[in-house]
């Protein structure tokens, strides 16, 4: 395919997304709703579950694996390491393991009107960077008060969180259609999502990794956001602008590529759904 015929397409296709802009509001406040309805304390659980996780994970590393934190890594708190590293691993998990089946769940919708499925996995990654938000302010009072200070790089993290997000959306856009044809799918995303968790410098410092494994560090988009936001939250450096480069290559690359992979299979969702 001629280079400017592909741009030509990704462009008229985002561009819709901007057109149905109030839809996409009403369907995030939709999917944030349904999270809690009937509950009792609603939305307050978006705050209680990352806390619970974060607490049980630094119960294990630090009291009982009695994990130690390199002279590097910015702090001695082991919970504060872990929670600035998670928060960029949740917002992407929770999107696309979420996305691998909401055309599924939503399938009335696109089967029964005219209904613009691409937006119902950006209103998935939309109401999860609600929740990261949330988590990246707890995470922020929390550094106040611990560490006594902040740098000016916390505003490089809208950066890296952007190109997250594009990242994030162009896999739930492939994975989406795929599962439509083939169920397997969201099966197959969570067994590959656990060995990506565990391939991600969340955990531990990516200084303490064997040379022969920094390479695939260097091939994981999800451990340059990590790093990236321990340097600009807990290091106070300045993010490696190599790392930034190759990370929005993977991020374009997988929003471009998931986004034309689903407006070539959308056609056929109405008789497969």
């Amino acid at each position: 395919m001629d280079p400017l015929v592909f741009f030509r397409l990704a462009f008229n296709f985002f561009g819709k997304l901007i057109r149905h802009r109030g839809l996409i509001k009403n369907m995030v406040l939709r999917d944030l709703r349904s999270r809690y309805v009937g509950s009792a304390m609603g939305f307050f659980w978006s705050v209680i579950h990352p806390l619970v996780l974060l607490a049980s994970y630094t119960f294990v590393f630090s009291v009982v694996l009695r994990q130690p934190l390199g002279a590097s890594s910015g702090t001695t708190s082991f919970a504060i390491h872990l929670f600035c590293g998670i928060l960029p691993w949740l917002v992407f998990q929770e999107t696309v393991s979420r996305s691998s089946t909401v055309l599924i769940e939503n399938s009335t919708l696109i089967t029964k009107t005219l209904f613009p499925a691409e937006i119902l996995p950006v209103s998935v990654l939309i109401a999860n960077l609600i929740n990261h938000a949330i988590g990246l302010g707890i995470f922020l009072a929390v550094a106040i008060l611990y560490l006594q200070k902040l740098s000016w790089l916390l505003l490089l993290v809208p950066v890296y969180l952007l190109a997250l997000s594009l990242f994030a959306l162009g896999l739930s856009w492939f994975v989406s259609s795929v599962q439509v044809f083939l169920r397997d799918t969201a099966q197959v995303l969570t067994v590959v999502l656990t060995f990506w968790f565990w391939l991600t410098p969340i955990f531990f410092d990516e200084h303490r990794l064997p040379q022969g494994l920094r390479l695939l560090m260097q091939l994981n988009p999800l451990a340059a956001v990590v790093i990236a936001y321990r340097k600009c939250l807990l290091r106070f450096e300045t993010p490696s602008m190599e790392a930034l480069l190759g990370l929005y290559l993977f991020a374009f690359g997988a929003f471009l590529g998931g986004g034309l992979f689903f407006r070539y299979t959308k056609r056929s969702f109405a008789d497969v759904l």
